[in-house]
């Protein structure tokens, strides 16, 4: 297994094992490289240090799909969400 971060190219290459062709699949800035059983011999992420940047600013995020698509959820929203779960359970452990 081989890191290489080429900065020239600002791209970051993870080889597991040998490869000799172009990348079997392209999606966005990531490239995969894979043998005839599917296995990945090979990762390489283009625009390295941009893929970072935008990783550590969006660390604890989820994409959300379905229904949620395009709704971000926010540390606010959590907070808000938690005191209205509290005040049902107070509620509720008040009746008994």
């Amino acid at each position: 297994m081989k890191a290489q971060y080429i900065p020239a190219k600002d791209e970051l290459i993870l080889k597991i094992y040998p490869v000799k062709r172009k990348a079997n699949k392209k999606i966005g800035p990531f490239e995969l490289w894979w043998d005839e059983d599917g296995n990945i011999c090979a990762i390489a992420i283009k625009s390295f240090t941009e893929e970072l940047k935008e990783f550590k600013k969006k660390r604890g995020w989820i994409q959300l799909g379905g229904i949620w698509k395009g709704i971000k959820i926010d540390e606010e929203d959590i907070k808000e969400a938690r005191q209205e779960l509290l005040k049902k359970i107070e509620e509720r452990w008040e009746r008994f």
